[in-house]
């Protein structure tokens, strides 16, 4: 092992308990940490965090990082620095002649300055943690802080390149080719991670120029990501990678499917267990539910939270699925604003999430009681979906620069006196691969297009206050206009009763207008709900005064009343 740091996160929870391992610990603490021990400047090298606190605030305790540990009543001490660690039980008399047992840490550095650690670590080993540091400082010489929370759009293009041709290498593999729908997919993660020009160059050529001859060894792949990043974020590149390859296969097979050959062939080159692999296909599949017109806000919180639980129980730290984003297009800068909105402690500093749920937040009052959040539990996701309507429009000019490339490298071999024509009619073909890869990716950009304006049209309509907000003669044909596009249902709430519901297939146009539509009429606003459920409960009480005078309709009851 090379690595002290890995050293640190794979090792330091058997020595006690309250011991947080980033990127699993949980935000609040962190933060608490960060200022109680002045580790602001340096927070994201923070390898692990013991609470020594009774109510868990993480303000005292011990922060560790790949140089140094941080003892909130001893202070710093740097392993380069300490030349022994032993384990010490006194026993003695008191006073009163009663025998008691005191054990401590003794601590001496090169200096030969000693320090006795015997509070602020009550729910530690302390013969375990001497152990745990005799271990740092007798198998490494190289201390170093590692940022924790690195994202893999801020590493280097080494990295990004390598981590792109695997995927690319697993498209073709199967059969050869790479179809329009990997295509688009491999084009949307190089959105995600923000590839430079020049690395997006050198991805372009390896697609133009791949073949059965022309394909890198997974393991030289491998080897250029290890080499080119911390070895504590090894791990978790992985994960994200066999996220990413199952997203990618599962993009021309139609369901998500772990069990494919290239995925099961290298499995042991990328260093992933089983449970790890079947946690990376549990997150893809919670990132498309978003999709879904059932799934609102508050879901969406029910759904990370479970799939923070299966991260726990798989030993996953969650924030490594989603190192390069989401892969329905959130960036991972996305998914930090899209949590962060939700209410959940996945706050991803940096771009990693630091664990741990926090309480889920409630509507209350009158906008709770009267139904008027219709639109405000669809608020998180509608800024899910424009962040990935940005990324997929932003993926969209990346191609066309590309189909632009491709064509001027054709037009200047076509010039040339010896026309190739082997490499024309490739590339040729590659223009064509690459303009159906953008269809793909318009479609994809106009269904989440869809989706958002979804969110702004009832998906049950309360017909009755439709009619009354356009109940003015030049506000009619408004109601024409939108009442086309639900159909009447039958639906059992307690009793088996006809709503209207929006209808399935209605065009990405239709409903931004009738979005514009129920906005302008005031169809969500408080004081109109109030009304229509007003009028719909007296409408009740004079169909009873109706059926107990025996009168079929209003007129009626005006000439019995007469």
């Amino acid at each position: 092992m090379d690595s002290v740091n890995l050293f640190i996160k794979e090792n330091i929870s058997s020595i006690g308990k309250k011991i947080y391992v980033t990127p699993n610990i949980p935000e609040k603490k962190l933060n608490n940490a960060i200022r109680a021990f002045g580790c602001e400047d340096f927070y994201k090298s923070i390898l692990a965090i013991y609470d020594d606190t009774f109510l868990g605030s993480a303000k005292e305790g011990i922060v560790f990082t790949g140089e140094k540990i941080i003892h909130s009543k001893y202070g710093t001490f740097y392993y380069s620095k300490i030349s022994s660690v032993k384990y010490r039980k006194d026993i003695f008399e008191d006073e009163k002649g009663k025998l008691k047992k005191e054990e401590y840490i003794l601590i001496e550095t090169k200096d030969g300055e000693k320090f006795k650690l015997k509070e602020g670590m009550v729910y530690l080993d302390k013969e375990k943690f001497a152990e745990f540091l005799n271990k740092i400082i007798s198998k490494f010489t190289d201390y170093r802080e590692e940022n924790q929370l690195k994202q893999l759009s801020d590493m280097c293009d080494d990295v990004k390149i390598a981590y792109m041709k695997i995927i690319i290498n697993m498209t073709f593999v199967d059969d050869e080719k790479i179809d329009n729908k990997e295509m688009a997919e491999i084009f949307l993660l190089m959105t995600r991670l923000n590839l430079s020009k020049e690395a997006r160059f050198k991805i372009r050529e390896y697609i133009t120029e791949i073949s059965k001859d022309k394909i890198e060894p997974i393991d030289k792949l491998i080897e250029i990501i290890k080499s080119n990043s911390e070895a504590s974020h090894h791990k978790s590149i992985m994960i994200s990678l066999v996220k990413d390859l199952c997203n990618v296969y599962s993009s021309t097979k139609g369901t998500i499917d772990e069990q494919f050959d290239f995925l099961q062939n290298n499995k042991e080159l990328f260093e992933v267990t089983d449970e790890e692999i079947n946690f990376a296909i549990e997150t893809v599949k919670n990132d498309y539910k978003i999709f879904r017109d059932d799934v609102d806000d508050e879901i969406i919180k029910k759904n990370v939270k479970e799939l923070a639980a299966k991260a726990g129980a798989a030993g996953v730290p969650i924030a490594a699925v989603y190192l390069s984003g989401s892969v329905v297009g959130l960036s991972a800068a996305g998914i930090t604003s899209g949590l962060a909105a939700l209410g959940l402690g996945m706050g991803m500093t940096g771009g990693i999430a630091v664990a741990g749920i926090l309480a889920i937040m409630s509507y209350k009052g009158i906008k709770h009681l009267t139904g008027a959040n219709e639109l405000d539990k669809y608020k998180t996701k509608e800024m899910m979906l424009r962040e990935i309507i940005k990324q997929t429009q932003k993926t969209i000019s990346l191609i066309i620069d590309d189909i632009n490339y491709l064509v001027q490298k054709v037009n200047t071999l076509i010039k040339e006196e010896k026309i190739q024509k082997e490499k024309i009619k490739k590339l040729i073909n590659m223009v064509a691969q690459f303009q159906g890869a953008l269809k793909n990716v318009d479609n994809k950009k106009n269904s989440y297009r869809n989706i958002v304006n979804r969110i702004k049209c009832p998906k049950i309509l309360d017909e009755e206050r439709l009619k009354q907000l356009t109940s003015d003669p030049t506000k009619k044909p408004l109601y024409n206009f939108i009442i086309v596009n639900y159909q009447l249902q039958k639906i059992k709430n307690g009793k088996e009763k006809e709503v209207f519901v929006l209808k399935d297939e209605v065009p990405t146009d239709i409903l931004e207008d009738m979005g514009k539509i129920f906005e302008k009429i005031g169809y969500f606003e408080v004081s109109n709900i109030l009304k229509s459920k007003t009028k719909g409960k007296l409408s009740d009480i004079t169909k009873g005064v109706f059926k107990q005078k025996g009168v079929n309709n209003e007129r009626g009851l005006s000439e019995e009343c007469r």
